[in-house]
């Protein structure tokens, strides 16, 4: 079991983000985490257990027939396995090895010991994308400092080193980080389908991530492994652990000064179990240890807020007992560059979202001509944030081009995944599959009245089959029935328009034997999306005579609602909208008007009453209204997957993006029964 007391590669890391967070994650202290209990739904969505369990397979011969891995969970026994195997002879390779020094406790993801040499190679293995241009660099920016997305991983793998040399005196210690490589493809299909994720209880009672693997599998079976790349990270480390850290705007100066000096003062910190605040920064914004409203929980943010302005590093006279009170880092950081709009508040010392004053922002930063600029969105935000009568905001200028749309609107909606280790074979690594999409229709009557309906749907959860060729031919079909595109078609942000053209070079890039469609693909593709990224730099910009809609962008430009509280995401547009459009919000709140043969036509719900989407009982929120994944009937699935909604009080429901693509991922393992398989895909 795991031990407070131990400053682990987690804490570690921890306590570089914030010092803080040492004693706000510690159970017992009572504070919200929001990433509580999340590692089964992680390790389902980005593939990194999985990836993990491929890289034994690089390093040993049979890992699992050998027995390589420590498995336990409890300290004492962890190391005492190590110890074991470590006393054997010749090279010996250990998965999760323990080591501990002092209060310095780390589990290393692949430790290989070579006696004769008197080498310790550290192998870290992370499921994160790495391309040739970040390791010809050494990690860093053109400004010449480590690029902060790859900092927090090479120091994870200098903290290990640095516990390395003190458990192993007079050894040469080789840090290496192993990460996919996106430039090869994968040499064989259902690679994943070896390593199953499931969930196992621990002693404390936790349910813990843990990955099934075949006993009879070996290195043999998995080719080159090109799709894993190791990088040696030597120089880097000795870089770390002698430099002064940078980025740790939460560790005073005297504890910056090396790793060792920074790592003694951590675990000091975690041994004491000692609360220490050194002011507040922008990465508030993104603490997991903000609890909502309602919640029995302490807050962290909240704690740090009240410290802060009792040490006048900010100042405000509102109530942080009531949470729903927005926080000056809550504004709106859209369309602000390279600038961090959560820094700007912060040095101006403001508290309070109410409190934020137009000069603190670049006033200079003139309105458009039609619509919200970035700065009046933002001063919308601070102006509302301390009126609570005050309505939405609309610029009629921007909206009136909904005059212009042409009938009837197609609304549609993509889910897809991108895993780490290819489901087939010739995909690259985070290489894009289309699974499923929804459309739904708004059309104009002859009588003058509108209809709503949803007309089409489509999905691919069989295990084993490739989806993204088919996704654009039921697209096609479901927008263009009779070979034309009649209306307009929207998206919400950018993610459908990205999906399309990445599926149009999949499409141009396959065998006419497997797509002898592929004209009249690349021809709809092309009709109703606009080139992006790397596409546009290379041949300029290009729209579609029938481009989609953003209806994101007309939003950030034409509407604005406190009740929305600052996003533009649409998990929180849809029910801000539905407050302030009382009229629909009744409509829907009623049984007898959505599903099969009502007056808004569904293809799901087809209950005589049809689907009721704003209950008082969910708290009007229509997300929360959505059906259980499964019931008990359906067999013995992983309780986690349950409550994909991670909300332990709901059976569980599919409510968002991420969370549909966990379940598909899951329904790509060839041995989940049919019962399983088809609850998800209707809950999908």
């Amino acid at each position: 079991m795991a031990n407070p007391k131990y400053l682990s590669k987690s804490r570690f890391k921890l306590a570089l983000e914030c010092p803080t967070k040492l004693y706000y994650t510690v159970r017992s202290n009572g504070y919200f985490d929001k990433n509580e209990g999340n590692d089964f739904l992680q390790a389902l969505a980005d593939g990194g257990h999985q990836v993990g369990e491929l890289a034994k397979f690089r390093y040993h011969p049979n890992p699992v027939g050998e027995g390589i891995t420590v498995e336990t969970l409890d300290h004492a026994e962890a190391l005492a396995q190590t110890r074991a195997k470590l006393d054997r002879p010749g090279r010996v390779v250990i998965a999760e090895a323990a080591l501990l020094h002092d209060s310095y406790f780390v589990r290393v993801d692949i430790l290989i010991q070579d006696k004769g040499a008197t080498t310790i190679d550290l192998i870290e293995v992370k499921s994160k994308s790495v391309k040739s241009e970040d390791v010809a660099s050494g990690f860093k920016s053109k400004s010449g400092k480590y690029d902060s997305d790859w900092l927090p991983y090479l120091y994870d793998v200098t903290f290990q080193a640095e516990v390395a040399r003190m458990v192993f005196p007079g050894y040469d210690i080789r840090p290496k980080l192993l990460l996919v490589d996106p430039e090869h493809v994968c040499e064989q299909d259902g690679v994943h389908q070896l390593f199953k994720i499931v969930t196992q209880k621990s002693a404390d009672g936790k349910s813990r991530v843990h990955v099934q693997v075949p006993g009879q599998l070996t290195a043999a079976d998995f080719g080159h492994m090109e799709v894993l790349r190791e990088v040696d990270v030597s120089d880097v480390v000795e870089d770390l652990r002698t430099r002064p850290i940078d980025n740790v705007a939460h560790v005073p100066e005297p504890y910056r000064t090396d790793l060792r000096t920074f790592m003694q003062w951590a675990g000091e910190l975690q041994t004491g179990g000692i609360k220490y605040f050194h002011g507040v920064s922008k990465a508030c914004r993104n603490c997991q240890f903000r609890a909502p409203a309602g919640s029995d929980l302490k807050s962290g943010v909240h704690e740090c807020w009240q410290m802060a302005i009792s040490l006048g590093l900010l100042q405000g006279g509102r109530s942080l007992a009531d949470r729903t009170v927005p926080l000056s880092i809550d504004l709106w950081g859209g369309a602000s560059g390279a600038k961090s709009l959560a820094d700007v508040v912060i040095q101006h010392g403001r508290a309070f979202l109410a409190d934020f004053q137009q000069e603190d922002l670049e006033a200079k930063v003139a309105s458009k001509d039609i619509g919200m600029s970035a700065l009046d969105r933002r001063m919308a935000q601070i102006q509302t944030a301390g009126a609570h009568d005050t309505g939405p905001l609309l610029e009629e200028g921007r909206l009136s081009e909904m005059d212009e749309w042409e009938w009837p609107l197609h609304m549609i909606d993509f889910e897809t995944t991108a895993p780490a280790l290819p489901f087939f074979k010739g995909m690259h690594p985070y290489q894009t599959l289309a699974f499923q999409f929804s459309h739904h229709i708004m059309e104009k009557l002859p009588d003058g009245s509108i209809r709503i309906r949803h007309a089409n749907q489509w999905i691919s959860t069989k295990a084993g089959v490739y989806p993204n060729i088919d996704f654009v031919r039921q697209l096609r079909k479901a927008l263009m029935p009779d070979g034309q595109l009649h209306g307009t078609v929207f998206r919400y942000h950018n993610h459908e328009n990205t999906v399309l053209r990445g599926l149009r070079k999949t499409i141009r890039a396959a065998p006419q034997s497997l797509v002898p469609d592929a004209t009249e693909l690349i021809e709809f593709i092309d009709l109703i999306t606009r080139a992006t990224g790397q596409e546009k730099k290379e041949h300029g910009d290009f729209a579609g005579p029938k481009d989609m809609v953003d209806l994101h962008r007309l939003i950030q430009e034409g509407y604005y609602t406190k009740h929305a509280g600052g996003s533009i995401s649409l998990k929180f547009m849809l029910p801000a909208i539905l407050k302030d459009a009382s009229g629909v919000a009744s409509m829907y709140g009623k049984p007898g008007v959505y599903g099969t043969g009502l007056p808004v036509q569904s293809l799901n719900f087809s209950e005589p009453e049809g689907h009721v989407w704003l209950q008082a009982a969910k708290a009007n929120d229509p997300y929360k209204t959505l059906p259980s994944i499964f019931g008990r009937e359906h067999g013995d699935l992983d309780e986690m997957l349950a409550r994909l909604a991670g909300d332990e009080s709901e059976e569980g429901t599919i409510n968002q993006g991420g969370l549909a693509m966990t379940a598909y991922n899951y329904t790509q393992y060839a041995d989940l029964s049919q019962c399983d398989r088809k609850a998800i895909e209707d809950a999908l």
